[in-house]
């Protein structure tokens, strides 16, 4: 009895000192190395975000040595906080010239006296274009992909009958002095654009009718607020003086869309 029992003592005491030296090689590592090393496992890939950075900018980057990582699926907090992220480099192209908002005053031309700015939807090409932005009723005139004038403007009154397209095309010819036709309407400065639904789409200074040596302009408050014509480009008469000195005859032109809401032809004001 007492050599049976000495026995499975000795066997216990083995076991126990057996699992405890398993479960010490386990958290050291030291199985998992031996393993390695042997070949019976593979070696863990380091994490990307593990790369160690170097300090000189012009050294590549290496990796931290493979012998020294082992799989961790919680991670201490102390390592971490410690961890250096990962630097990745940002490539901001360099903002052209003709292609900058106005706006938001990044515009490399000199500022303009005006108090308001106007945003240019397409990027204008070298040389001379005008720009009619129906949404902020501005004409931006340029030169050589430069700002060189804003002008107010007044487009076509939101309405089936009246509204101006957009459009793309070229100034027409100067048509001058004319008065309008089935209207008491007069402009000094006209040019032509394209025929429209109901007549000619034109830019012109604000119509008047005249009364002795007085002119009585027909909504100029409107100009730079809101649209107001019967689908033309109305401009202030001194804006169309200088236009006609820049003669924009020839010259591209492109008309934004509109993306108020159109409303039916019988909601019109009678006039």
């Amino acid at each position: 009895m007492n050599v049976k029992w000495k026995r499975c003592l000795v066997v216990a005491c083995l076991a126990l000192v057996t699992f405890s030296l398993w479960g010490f090689s386990i958290r050291s590592g030291l199985l998992w190395g031996l393993l390695t090393r042997a070949g019976v496992v593979d070696t863990p890939p380091v994490p990307a975000d593990e790369m160690t950075a170097p300090s000189n900018p012009h050294m590549p980057v290496t990796k931290t040595s493979a012998a020294r990582v082992f799989p961790s699926p919680t991670p201490s907090p102390m390592a971490t906080a410690t961890r250096r992220p990962t630097a990745t480099a940002t490539l901001t192209p360099t903002p052209s010239a003709q292609a900058v908002d106005v706006l938001s005053g990044r515009d490399p031309v000199p500022p303009t006296p005006l108090a308001w700015r106007a945003l240019t939807l397409t990027p204008p090409p070298e040389g001379r274009y005008l720009v009619v932005d129906q949404d902020k009723q501005v004409m931006i005139v340029y030169e050589h992909g430069r700002v060189i004038r804003l002008i107010p403007v007044s487009t076509g009154a939101p309405y089936e009958n009246s509204f101006t397209p957009a459009w793309r095309g070229v100034v027409g010819p100067f048509w001058g002095k004319a008065r309008f036709r089935n209207s008491d309407l007069w402009a000094d400065y006209i040019w032509y654009l394209f025929p429209g639904p109901a007549g000619s789409i034109l830019i012109h200074s604000v119509p008047y009718v005249p009364n002795g040596d007085e002119k009585i302009y027909d909504r100029p408050e409107a100009l730079g607020v809101e649209p107001a014509s019967k689908g033309c480009v109305r401009i202030a008469p001194e804006d169309a003086q200088w236009l006609a000195a820049w003669n924009p005859v020839g010259v591209p032109i492109e008309i934004t869309p509109y993306h108020g809401v159109i409303k039916p032809a019988s909601e019109a004001p009678q006039n």
